[in-house]
């Protein structure tokens, strides 16, 4: 069985070849809550999928880099420090930089949450 570090690292890995989606469709429940700041929460592995899909049609690409990670497998936690470069259509660059922290349980993503400032043009 694959412990939450071999998971974590498998999803990373997606992430970080541009395969977010398919990182959700692989490592989130149907039931996943994922939140931004303190707006509504998404609920609904498909529906979390949707949006993504929505957002990155906007997009020429994105670049992930992972600056900091820690897990706690006792309690089935995740925190990530992410960096974005955001590529639109239209060429204007954004960068974000995001901590994330994820609730894990049997081996998927139960509850994420992001907390982020703002985007900035780069």
């Amino acid at each position: 069985m694959a412990t939450l570090k071999d998971q974590v690292q498998a999803l990373n890995f997606l992430i970080l070849n541009g395969e977010a989606i398919r990182a959700m469709e692989l490592y989130y429940a149907d039931d996943v809550e994922k939140k931004e700041n303190e707006e509504l929460p998404m609920r609904g592995k498909q529906n979390c999928i949707d949006i993504e899909i929505s957002n990155q049609q906007k997009l020429k690409e994105v670049h992930a880099k992972l600056l900091n990670q820690a897990l706690d497998p006792e309690k089935n936690v995740v925190f990530s420090e992410w960096e974005y470069i955001y590529t639109y259509k239209d060429n204007r660059k954004f960068l974000l930089r995001t901590v994330s922290v994820q609730q894990w349980q049997n081996g998927l993503v139960v509850r994420e949450k992001y907390y982020y400032k703002n985007f900035s043009q780069v």
